[in-house]
């Protein structure tokens, strides 16, 4: 079952047989408790509510203050007094400062991706609960996702959103649910241009009222400072950011922690090859073979993609003369939207 839905209206406040409620929603701040609005009572289950941030500043965080071990073995002996006088062994202790034979930093959590032969390679056996990481992928629709789900599971019971920034698809409701995933927790933002996206998704991370963040922005625009803002955003919030970006930013520098390059196994469409470019206190690691449950092959994956534009297209005829869209038009490869 695909967690998207491929059908991607262009006008805001618009539903479709194959949309969700996409756009021009009353802006709300990230927060839990703040319902989400919906253009209309009585949402279909099968779709989930999107909503449009706005520029508006959050809370004031208190950014967390933590120590290292010290550097020598001397110090011991030192009165907390003195250490703290010493502007040396201040920046030794801020919590954003680790050594390289440090893999993960004091008193920090993880959380375990759900495959053990992934865990076994990464800082702290997991995803790291507050960072950057980076899902380098060829193409859309590989399994991406499904290497996130065991995650989202978990950190979905917490009181606080899984927000999707800018999703080149809409997400399945029902195949979310299948995997365990609490779709009251998905919150979904659409931005109306690559600042924008940039903003609401360095105020997700930062804000502290999301677990996780997935985004996806333009990679012609993406400079090294932005995900560097990103990474002391997600540091600051305790959230999980997840960019996904193409195969080809492998090239380029990057602040992120942690790095994934992912592919589709040309065996087993189960399977992804995964390679940890960049991570913390070790080095890269090549070939790992991850089974996944995904069901898709990559002709699947490129139909999908085929309707979807089909779709898009017919939604812009419609735009132009006016028309309603009906359910009763021919579609092509319709039986790929049903669920596997």
């Amino acid at each position: 079952m695909s967690v998207f839905n491929q059908a991607v209206p262009d006008q805001p406040a618009q539903r479709f047989q194959q949309a969700s409620l996409f756009g021009d929603a009353a802006p709300e701040t990230l927060r839990p408790d703040v319902p989400t609005p919906t253009a209309r009572s009585g949402v279909d289950e099968h779709y989930l509510p999107a909503v449009v941030v706005t520029k508006e500043k959050p809370p004031a965080q208190t950014e967390k203050t933590g120590s290292c071990d010290n550097i020598h073995s001397d110090t011991q002996t030192e009165t907390q007094t003195d250490a703290s006088a010493d502007p040396r062994r201040q920046l030794l202790r801020h919590p954003d400062l680790w050594r390289a034979g440090q893999l993960v930093r004091q008193n920090e959590s993880v959380t375990s991706t759900g495959f053990a032969e992934l865990d076994d390679h990464l800082a702290g056996n997991g995803w790291p609960q507050s960072g950057l990481c980076e899902l380098l992928i060829a193409t859309a629709g590989i399994g991406e996702l499904s290497i996130l789900a065991p995650a989202m599971r978990t950190l979905s019971r917490e009181n606080r959103w899984i927000a999707w920034v800018n999703p080149p698809f809409i997400p399945y409701a029902p195949a979310l649910r299948e995997l365990g995933i609490d779709i009251d927790k998905i919150l979904l933002i659409h931005p109306r241009s690559h600042e924008d996206n940039l903003w609401a998704l360095e105020q997700a991370s930062k804000s502290g009222t999301c677990t996780m963040v997935l985004a996806w922005v333009d990679e012609q625009r993406l400079r090294t400072k932005d995900t560097r803002r990103l990474q002391l955003a997600a540091r600051q919030g305790n959230t999980l950011t997840c960019l996904f970006r193409p195969d080809e930013a492998a090239q380029q520098s990057s602040m992120a922690e942690l790095r994934l390059q992912l592919g589709a196994d040309a065996e087993s469409a189960n399977t992804l090859c995964v390679s940890v470019l960049k991570k913390r206190g070790g080095w890269p690691v090549n070939g790992l073979q991850v089974h996944t449950t995904r069901q898709r092959t990559v002709e699947d994956v490129q139909q999908q993609l085929a309707l979807w534009r089909f779709h898009r297209h017919t939604h812009a005829q419609d735009a132009q003369t006016g028309e309603t869209p009906t359910s009763d038009r021919s579609t092509p490869q319709a039986s790929v939207l049903q669920p596997h």
